[in-house]
């Protein structure tokens, strides 16, 4: 306690309104109201993951695009997509699943 007076009393010259009315603005700015340095930060943060979702998605993109192009050329890629991704057979085949 007595570090504390010792202190008060050593900056108690220094300090006056201007030096208070600065120190309120500054807290006020950065850490009160609507636009304040955490919300800022975290703005900044939500930013960081949306581009990345945003790369994920054109990249995903530009791989469906790429199967669509080679379905649609080929009339044997189109058979192995259907056989593929939706279990298709001929008429006459039997079809096995082997689950891993």
């Amino acid at each position: 306690m007595k570090k504390l007076i010792e202190f008060c009393n050593k900056y108690r010259k220094k300090v006056n309104k201007y030096n208070i009315a600065i120190i309120v603005f500054i807290i006020a700015t950065f850490f009160v109201g609507d636009s304040t340095l955490l919300k800022r930060i975290s703005y900044e943060r939500q930013i960081k993951q949306l581009n990345s979702e945003i790369e994920y998605y054109t990249r995903e993109k530009e791989k469906n695009q790429e199967k669509l192009d080679a379905i649609k050329t080929s009339e044997e890629s189109l058979e192995k997509y259907a056989r593929e991704q939706y279990l298709m057979t001929k008429p006459d085949e039997e079809l096995f699943i082997i689950s891993e």
